[in-house]
């Protein structure tokens, strides 16, 4: 794109933008910079907009999933994984797989989490009971030794003992344990061990600002992150700081039922 076109928030959510590409948002009456991870909003008094968050995505919990164009065979040292997610059910819902087709990490119940490591199988019993309806904030971190699970920025279960990591797909865990509900802002750190602070300070900007809305870029080490659906469309999930986008199947829905 060389000219300053106009475009509908949806339209332009819908482009494949170039670093420097800028439009025009009818909806917001604001000018978008694309600056090569989000676009960046100004509007019409030349004020930058808020980072802002307009969209998640919908999972069925029958087929829906998304699989990475490279596997994450073993994660080792330090690492660390968030996001937002929201149930319609909170039995049996995979956050991610591994290489081998099973779970690494599984809601099990409303409050027990099975995380899996090279380490073994650890269970997460948690103090805080899930409910449908609600959005959470979900983070793990590892170090080789320590694995710990937060919620809402608050660590639950204790600390495990944690080993490599494996992904090879997201919502699903084995043929079955398909995620059930809607999901959003996964970050993923390969190289580093968000602190307590950090993981509370993600959590609380996330909550504070009423649609989840924290630029993860901001978190020095973070390798990929998944917006689902600000920036993307059809079934890519664009890596917005890596290269390693997400490809989606079954029949997952791009949704604005934000907090």
């Amino acid at each position: 794109m060389s000219d300053l076109n106009v475009h509908t928030t949806s339209q332009i959510n819908a482009l494949t933008p170039i670093t420097g590409d800028m439009v025009v948002d009818s909806d917001l009456n604001a000018v978008k910079l694309y600056d090569g991870a989000a676009w960046r909003t100004w509007n019409s008094d030349s004020t930058a907009v808020p980072f802002s968050n307009s969209y998640a995505l919908q999972l069925d919990g029958v087929d829906d999933m998304a699989t990475p164009d490279s596997t994450f065979s073993a994660l080792s040292g330090n690492k660390s994984i968030t996001g937002w997610f929201r149930f319609n059910d909170t039995i049996q819902n995979a956050v991610f797989g591994n290489t081998t087709g099973q779970y690494s990490c599984l809601f099990w119940t409303s409050s027990t989490i099975f995380f899996s490591t090279s380490a073994g199988s650890s269970s997460i019993s948690l103090s805080t009971t899930l409910t449908t309806g609600t959005w959470y904030h979900l983070a793990f971190t590892g170090n080789g030794t320590d694995l710990k699970c937060y919620i809402n920025g608050t660590q639950e279960g204790g600390t495990k003992t944690d080993g490599d990591w494996s992904i090879g797909e997201f919502f699903r865990g084995g043929t079955s344990f398909y995620f059930d509900g809607d999901v959003d802002e996964i970050g993923l750190w390969t190289g580093t061990e968000l602190s307590a602070s950090d993981v509370l300070a993600i959590a609380n900007l996330g909550a504070t600002s009423g649609d989840k809305a924290v630029d993860l870029s901001t978190y020095a080490g973070l390798t990929h992150w998944w917006r689902f659906g600000d920036g993307d469309s059809g079934t890519t999930i664009s890596d917005n700081v890596g290269s390693n986008n997400l490809t989606l199947s079954g029949t997952p829905t791009y949704i604005n039922q934000l907090p």
